[in-house]
């Protein structure tokens, strides 16, 4: 499987060629966070390509719509930590 951030990377660099903006990464205890907003208008193929790459790369994504815009979010899970000296 691929690498944390070779998948945080990935998903940075499809947020930022589909929509043209760069994305707002955030690390949360538990997972990557990548989300950006969404042009009114969106090509399909653009779309379908996004889709597809979501489904290669996030381990879950989603779409929040709202009255001033649209957001597209994207989550990698994160492993978890071990506190030294504990198993």
């Amino acid at each position: 499987m691929d690498s944390l951030k070779n998948r945080t990377s990935r998903l940075e660099a499809l947020f930022q060629d589909a929509f043209a903006t760069p994305p707002l990464i955030q690390t949360l205890s538990t997972v990557i966070r990548v989300t950006a907003p969404v042009p009114d208008e969106l090509d399909e193929d653009v779309r379908r390509g996004l889709l597809a790459a979501l489904q290669a790369t996030a381990d879950r994504f989603g779409h929040i719509a709202a009255p001033d815009g649209s957001t597209l979010w994207a989550e990698i899970d994160r492993p978890p930590t071990t506190q030294k000296g504990h198993s």
